[in-house]
């Protein structure tokens, strides 16, 4: 009973105080937002009863860290910068309630198995398989955000699960990992680039053309590293592929492949187009934009394929118990947005921006090679990317770096990036792990480190360049 009335409690609250952060932006009312304030307070205060110390440590830590501050540097003053800053990451929230519905359309086709089908020719060597299964990761991150790793990975078992060892789960995991990584770079539906886009004022289509620019980069410095490990181990990968593929793909309905294939990149481009035409045109905001948009894009899905059942399936059960699984995820979105608002007001970020700047100024060390550093930190201690990039972003938001903001973008995403390649306390390595049963060190610093070193070089020798000649 207790467990019944806490999944219902804390998913009334937080579907209301969604709701009511739309509401605000039509009506701008005193009670609107004293409403949104409550049910936000109420929904964290739910959020740390139903997680305990023990598995939400996070949004404990931010909380008191917010309590600890506040009281330190503003007194009296601290219950309304509470009041007011648990609706700071409102846009963020709205977007984190409404981006599971694109993977509800995912899940409705064998997309992904259409893909490398219709694709069979195209992946007749090892380093086309690895190169194309990057890139697949890169897509289909933007329908899952991580749960691509495992959806892939499970689909990759399916086709190659007869190659075995440690030499084939380094294939197979780096080219997920590090797929789902350079799209935190520059995929728009994953919150963490969303956010850090937004805060810093960057131009949307720059940021997306540059950000895609080095997740090229980033593929073919992957590729440069797999053609090492291949010639070091002498395993042959191409043989063990193609034998693999004739014997799985050898059957299949290669018209229903290209049909699903079409239908995929068709999904794609009506998803991402619409959302940087109406950017555009629109001053909502890119989180706003994109939280209008998938809505009535996954909706259009269900009508035009006359799925209605399977949708009001998904949504009962996104409703019931889908909301209280991401308690943990909302909760640290709730207090991180306290804590940035009184840092804000206590002048705590004003100060960490002057440290950072006097740490360049007296050494030889760039801003832009630092930022990067403090999101892996960050990252090692147990914070997600989106996470980071919102306590980030949210002490960045309005300090005028002497820096275009693509730049500063770029600087940070790295920094994401590289956490996803190595960081054990984070869920792309953990989940990754899970699949493979390889230990989270060998996943990540073992196959990773040397990879990650030179993909921040590389991304550097970038960045100086576009100083040299903006």
């Amino acid at each position: 009973m207790y467990n019944v009335f806490m999944r219902y409690s804390f998913t009334i609250c937080i579907i209301s105080y969604a709701l009511l952060h739309i509401v605000s932006l039509i009506i701008s009312a005193d009670w609107v937002f004293h409403l949104m304030s409550a049910a936000g307070i109420t929904a964290l205060v739910l959020a740390l009863i139903h997680l305990g110390p023990a598995k939400g440590p996070v949004p404990y830590l931010l909380t008191f860290g917010s309590l600890i501050v506040g009281l330190a540097a503003l007194g009296t003053e601290l219950w309304p910068m509470l009041w007011i800053g648990i609706r700071e990451m409102s846009s963020v929230i709205l977007l984190l309630l409404v981006v599971p519905a694109i993977g509800w359309v995912l899940r409705e086709e064998h997309y992904i198995e259409a893909l490398v089908g219709s694709a069979k020719q195209l992946f007749k060597t090892s380093k086309r398989f690895y190169t194309g299964l990057m890139f697949i990761t890169q897509l289909v991150a933007y329908f899952l955000l991580f749960g691509a790793i495992p959806m892939l990975f499970q689909f990759v078992q399916v086709l190659l699960g007869d190659k075995k060892g440690e030499d084939w789960e380094y294939f197979k995991g780096t080219a997920l990992l590090r797929g789902f990584g350079v799209s935190t770079i520059w995929v728009i539906s994953i919150p963490s680039v969303v956010f850090i886009i937004e805060s810093t004022g960057a131009s949307l289509g720059f940021t997306l053309i540059q950000g895609f620019f080095i997740a090229l980069l980033g593929v073919g410095l992957s590729l440069v590293f797999l053609i090492i490990h291949e010639k070091r181990s002498g395993i042959d990968y191409t043989a063990g592929i193609l034998e693999e593929l004739d014997n799985k793909l050898a059957a299949t309905d290669s018209s229903r492949h290209q049909s699903l294939a079409r239908e995929f990149i068709t999904l794609f481009v009506t998803l991402f187009g619409p959302i940087l035409v109406i950017n555009s045109f629109v001053d909502w905001g890119l989180l706003l934009t994109i939280s209008m948009c998938v809505p009535v894009w996954s909706i259009s899905y269900y009508v035009l394929k006359k799925k209605s059942r399977p949708f009001f399936s998904q949504t009962r059960t996104y409703l019931q118990s889908g909301l209280i699984q991401k308690s943990q995820e909302l909760g640290i979105m709730l207090s991180a947005g306290m804590l940035i608002t009184i840092v804000h007001e206590s002048g705590g970020g004003a100060w960490a921006i002057n440290m950072i700047v006097t740490m360049s100024e007296t050494t030889f060390l760039h801003i832009l090679w630092i930022l990067p550093f403090l999101v892996i930190f960050l990252g090692f201690v147990g914070l997600g990317p989106l996470t980071v990039m919102v306590l980030v972003g949210g002490i960045l938001e309005g300090a005028g770096l002497p820096y275009p903001p693509e730049l500063v973008v770029l600087s940070l995403t790295l920094g994401s990036a590289i956490t996803v390649f190595l960081s054990p306390l984070i869920l792309p390595l953990i989940v990754l792990s899970q699949s493979n049963g390889l230990s989270m060190w060998k996943n990540g610093l073992r196959f990773n480190l040397g990879y990650s070193i030179a993909f921040y070089v590389l991304v550097q020798i970038y960045l100086m360049i576009m100083l040299a000649i903006w």
